[in-house]
């Protein structure tokens, strides 16, 4: 549906670098990167900047030829929207619907981002949650081929985060291609099928399947080791952090970085993921996904967004969010004889 081919792009000292990518109808991407590079990213497939060098399609034809005649098939969310203040929810879809001239009934569709009976509302009155949700259900109203959608569940409530992802899977069971951008590394790989970083050295792929690390384990004759161990380190400018094990919430890898999470704050830590694993399952952590290890002291609530997507909530200073591989589902539930 959407391909990208050899793309170069720089402005304002961003580069976005000889990126190739596919989105396949019915299927979604993640793509981590800076809300400027989101913007830049968006713009050239909309055709609103011009490449220095590459090739965009929709459908097989070049995106400059596609807008002109069939920008309707396009659905785009924005980080940031305006809107028609003084309607009521109700009002606005009506608007659209007419406007696009729309063969769905718009009900159908405010009752998928549960909007239905809150239609009467004014929009000005709307939390943020809400109006990102109507935004969702405005551009539902084209049954787009291709949905491009900036921060879908960036500072969203756990309800309007869970309808979002529903509703971008409904949309991928129907054949729509949809591209996600998140300034957010948690964001990414909780939506999309596929996830990618694109940074100044290019686009690179998230690998979330844990069980190819096992299965490299098992070649290289990787044996358990036991450690008997007391503090953990962390760096902080000149100072060396030791912390318990039972102090730490969870531990994420980002680039091959790890960072201890204490108490809402974020310490970084000079040892290995896959080390720190070993070292900290016999304090009762676990590997919830590839770049992700949480202590299960902490959590509280095995959350499931859809049959693909999950997520740990944890009882901790600031209620955080991790992960959950669907792969690790089964074997959470066995350590905790679920």
């Amino acid at each position: 549906m959407l391909k990208i081919r050899g793309l170069y792009k720089e402005k304002k000292n961003n580069v976005i670098k000889d990126i190739d990518i596919d989105v396949d109808k019915g299927s979604s991407i993640s793509i981590e990167c800076s809300n400027y590079i989101s913007d830049l990213l968006v713009n050239l497939i909309l055709g609103r900047e011009v490449p220095a060098k590459g090739e965009i399609y929709i459908e097989g034809i070049k995106n400059s030829q596609y807008i002109k005649n069939n920008i309707n098939n396009i659905g785009v969310v924005l980080r940031e929207e305006t809107f028609y203040e003084r309607m009521t929810i109700d009002g606005y879809m009506k608007f659209f619907s007419s406007l696009l001239d729309s063969k769905i009934d718009y009900k159908e569709i405010m009752l998928k981002l549960a909007l239905l009976d809150i239609g009467n509302m004014v929009i000005k009155d709307l939390s943020y949650s809400q109006k990102r949700r109507l935004s969702l259900a405005r551009e539902r109203l084209k049954e787009p081929k291709l949905l491009i959608f900036q921060e879908p569940i960036l500072n969203m409530d756990r309800d309007g985060a869970k309808i979002i992802i529903e509703n971008i899977e409904d949309l991928c069971s129907k054949g729509t291609a949809v591209m996600i951008t998140s300034v957010l590394f948690k964001d990414t790989i909780m939506v999309g099928e596929k996830a990618y970083r694109l940074n100044d050295e290019g686009l690179s792929e998230l690998n979330n399947n844990i069980e190819e690390i096992d299965n490299h384990k098992e070649e290289i004759g990787y044996t358990n080791k036991t450690y008997k161990i007391e503090k953990i380190p962390a760096k902080v400018e000149e100072r060396i952090l030791l912390f318990d094990p039972t102090e730490i919430d969870y531990v994420e890898s980002e680039q091959g970085i790890s960072s201890l999470y204490v108490r809402g704050d974020k310490f970084p830590c000079n040892i290995s993921l896959t080390d720190l694993e070993e070292r900290l399952k016999h304090f009762g952590f676990f590997r919830c996904h590839r770049s992700y290890i949480v202590n299960l002291q902490r959590v509280r609530e095995v959350i499931t967004w859809t049959r693909n997507s999950y997520s740990l909530s944890l009882d901790d200073k600031v209620k955080s969010s991790v992960p959950l591989s669907k792969g690790r589902l089964e074997d959470l539930k066995s350590i905790l004889k679920l």
